[in-house]
């Protein structure tokens, strides 16, 4: 009896639940939640529209006036009467901000700027202004992550990007500095620096920076900028040969970049391919035919490859072009020593002291026109190389006329100068 009241119990209990339930409105969505909202926010913006646009009157004459006070008391009564909707967001959160960072109110600012940009967050003056007080701050974690999080919602902001990934190198993050730098130039290929962001990653991290510019050479040989950094990469790795078939890639494609054709001068002088360092030299003279220091370079040239007369004729070129350059005099003085240093013997005799004597003096008009580096060639001349007194006194007969000597060996034949002797005492 007792369990079959208790059934007519629960029974009547669900029944009555049913009735309940037929009886209920069904709950909204959460998007009629939010419709709903909406509206009633519309309905209070519109009924306190003459007191919205009062206070944002007041509140920008006020920032515009530098009343930060005031501003900010019209801003927030803006907020009281629920007048903010995107439309007048971009109007209110920056300049809220703005006005808290002048009043070195920093974290205040940075709160309205994450606020106006949950509203407004393709607002590039807001992401700027935040990560300028973030800035201020000193939080240079939350500006990098600023300036990660404006990038996602400006993905082809490509300086900004470029700025990160600088930013992670600084952070000594490398390998997001890499990946970043490498996204990046699939859509600039010919940024520099962000080619050098990821070598210096590469770098930093143990990686194969060799192996990393060869790739990238490879993969594009005509890009001018890649052939030169791995050129020169391999030249300060010492491998000379790959250095000079990729430098002489780069010249084919550009035959006026005189930087490279010094690197390849580097390149084969470290070789001793002296006939190819004077082929290079005679592609900068042409294009630069004023610089008298090539001029010096081909001296130089000359003189290591043997041809004496060549050496002569290149220094005899750079005096012409400047008589009161003083390494103009140190540099033909160097094949005159040159000259002789070749002919003479086990001892050099009159007729090599006589061509040294025409160095010695080369090397002191030069110093005497302010090259003083000659002053120790000078020296060393003077001590050991030039005629002495007893030297004039045993070859006057022979060698001087007319006040003036010249040296008879063969190898000096070519040689047209002559040396004044010392008056005869």
């Amino acid at each position: 009896m007792r369990s079959k009241t208790v059934s007519i119990v629960i029974m009547a209990i669900m029944a009555f639940t049913m009735v309940l339930s037929a009886c209920m409105p069904p709950q909204p969505t959460p998007e009629e939640l939010a419709a709903m909202e909406k509206a009633r926010k519309d309905s209070v913006r519109k009924a306190n529209s003459r007191y919205c646009m009062k206070h944002l009157s007041f509140a920008t004459e006020y920032y515009k006036n530098k009343s930060y006070d005031d501003a900010l008391y019209n801003y927030h009564k803006l907020f009281d009467y629920e007048c903010v909707d995107e439309q007048m967001a971009p109007n209110v959160y920056v300049y809220m901000g703005n006005a808290y960072r002048e009043k070195d109110m920093l974290d205040s600012a940075i709160i309205f700027y994450d606020q106006g940009l949950d509203i407004l967050p393709d607002n590039k003056y807001l992401w700027e202004s935040k990560i300028f007080a973030l800035g201020m701050i000193g939080d240079d974690e939350g500006v990098l992550q600023a300036k990660v999080d404006m990038f996602a919602v400006f993905p082809d902001n490509l300086e900004l990007g470029e700025e990160i990934a600088e930013d992670y190198v600084s952070a000594g993050m490398y390998e997001e500095a890499k990946a970043m730098a490498e996204g990046l130039l699939e859509a600039d290929p010919e940024n520099k620096n962000l080619s050098n962001i990821i070598r210096e990653a590469v770098e930093a991290t143990g990686g194969d920076v060799i192996g990393f510019l060869k790739k990238e050479y490879e993969s594009n040989p005509s890009n001018i900028s890649n052939a030169q950094e791995y050129g020169r990469e391999l030249l300060a790795m010492g491998q000379l040969e790959p250095a000079i078939n990729v430098l002489e890639g780069v010249l084919k494609l550009r035959p006026e970049m005189t930087v490279i054709i010094r690197d390849l001068v580097q390149a084969h002088r470290e070789l001793g391919q002296t006939k190819d360092v004077i082929s290079m030299l005679r592609k900068l003279n042409n294009a630069n035919p004023d610089d008298i220091r090539i001029y010096f370079d081909m001296t130089e040239a000359y003189i290591e490859d043997g041809e004496m007369e060549s050496a002569m004729t290149w220094a005899n070129k750079a005096l012409a072009k400047d008589k009161n350059n003083g390494q103009a005099y140190a540099n033909r003085a160097t094949v005159y020593e040159a000259v002789a240093t070749e002919c003479t013997g086990a001892v050099p005799d009159f007729d090599d002291k006589l061509v040294f004597m025409m160095a010695y003096e080369d090397y002191r008009t030069a110093r005497a026109k302010g090259y003083l580096r000659a002053t120790k060639k000078i020296d060393f001349l003077k001590e050991a190389r030039i005629p002495q007194s007893g030297d004039w006194f045993f070859n006057r007969d022979e060698y001087v006329k007319s006040g003036k000597a010249k040296p008879k060996k063969d190898c000096y034949t070519w040689l047209k100068r002559s040396v004044t002797a010392p008056a005869n005492n």
